[in-house]
């Protein structure tokens, strides 16, 4: 299978983040965040993805308005006494490596009946009660309401399940294919574990933009077209934008999101809250956590906002934990305890706690003044002082129980 991404290649618009949510970690362990595009007849949505199949990671096509509900759900057979859910026959297509695609078509013609079944498969990736292999992606296509003859909306419960992609043909892109034919699409290459650091720190910006704006976490299903935000569509979109950002794709410091990067959040968690949610990240003044520990970045805790406060203690707890059996822990836990002292003293301590709740439990407090003992006498003393400055703290003392839950 192809793993080499270049995205200067001529792609339809919204193909770029579609082959980026093919491969991203999803939240629960399996690949691929489950995507819906969005498309006009005719403008090479089935050829496109059809186009990836190998012999190793076939293509399955399922248009879903020809298939009973059954067929998604398993059929019931009285077997022995119990009732059991006989597997329908395409599930064997992906019985060989267990990766690849199931392609479902024309969703929006699928009756009522038939989007029950589907939102198991979607969500819980079972037909019945046979999971279906953690490298099968899944990905439906559907034409605009406008553009269908007949059909049915999707349910909320069933829109939530995915992220909404726009497609366009684009005449550069025929163009090219008229001259040169049309190229096979190119997956990109993520890391599994990679993507678990990146995206721990996306986790910490959601959570310092929920904090502040709460209303956010949740939108009302008629607000958006398409997708609406929900605690679930967060996840798929902490999960993408980490994809983003190992791709050079994410916004960097006081720069505007990338279209690709926008594309996916929007089609996560509606267009309203996408935007909030940029203009939080172009106005973040965060500091490098590694630059800081390593001492090459000055921090001013007083010029920063609570939620910049948060995120760069989230990202800090983070790096050190990464550093735990580096001979530089010492002296990073030192500029870390520096900045602690610095929000105590700023009476900003409730942002930071959740941080050192971490660091305690990771025995990172404990690891840093062994390894102070052991390795560096010099700096004994002061390790010392910041944990004994830390726990004498009358405020932390009065939360001394995230350190023991």
């Amino acid at each position: 299978m192809i793993v080499i991404y270049n995205a200067m290649h001529i792609l339809p618009r919204g193909a770029e983040a579609l082959l980026i949510a093919l491969q991203t970690p999803a939240p629960k362990g399996y690949t691929g965040i489950p995507v819906l595009i969005w498309g006009r007849p005719g403008e090479g949505k089935s050829s496109f993805l059809e186009a990836l199949h190998r012999p190793d990671f076939p293509v399955l096509t399922l248009i879903a308005s020809i298939h009973d509900p059954t067929d998604f759900s398993g059929l019931p057979v009285h077997h022995e006494g119990r009732v059991r859910y006989a597997v329908p026959e395409w599930v064997e297509e992906f019985s060989n490596g267990g990766a690849g695609i199931l392609f479902l078509d024309e969703l929006t013609t699928a009756p009522p009946a038939v989007q029950s079944a589907l939102l198991r498969v979607v969500l819980e990736r079972k037909v019945g009660f046979y999971p279906l292999p953690s490298k099968v992606r899944i990905v439906a296509a559907a034409n605009p309401p406008d553009l269908m003859t007949g059909g049915w909306d999707l349910s909320p419960p069933l829109r939530n399940r995915f992220v909404h992609l726009d497609w366009e043909l684009t005449t550069d892109f025929y163009l090219d294919a008229l001259q040169n034919g049309y190229k096979i699409p190119a997956l990109p290459t993520i890391p599994v574990e990679h993507h678990k650091i990146v995206a721990a720190a996306w986790q910490l910006r959601v959570g310092a933009f929920l904090k502040q704006a709460p209303q956010f976490l949740t939108s009302p299903p008629d607000n958006d077209e398409h997708a609406f935000a929900s605690p679930r569509s967060w996840d798929f979109a902490i999960a993408l934008m980490a994809s983003c950002d190992i791709l050079g794709l994410a916004p960097q410091k006081g720069s505007f999101s990338t279209g690709v990067f926008n594309a996916l959040l929007k089609g996560c968690v509606g267009e309203g809250t996408a935007i909030a949610f940029a203009e939080f990240l172009f106005n973040m003044n965060l500091p490098d956590a590694d630059k800081v520990l390593d001492g090459l970045e000055q921090v001013d805790i007083a010029e920063l906002n609570d939620g910049e406060v948060y995120i760069l203690f989230g990202s800090l707890q983070h790096a050190l934990t990464r550093r735990y059996d580096s001979p530089g822990l010492v002296p990073s836990a030192l500029h870390f305890f520096d900045l602690v002292r610095a929000v105590f003293a700023d009476g900003r301590r409730d942002l930071i706690y959740v941080s050192l709740k971490k660091a305690a439990r990771s025995g990172l407090l404990t690891k840093t003044l062994a390894l102070a003992q052991q390795n560096h006498p010099d700096q004994q003393q002061r390790v010392s002082r910041a944990l004994h400055d830390l726990f004498a703290d009358e405020g932390l003392n009065e939360f001394i129980d995230v350190f023991e839950k």
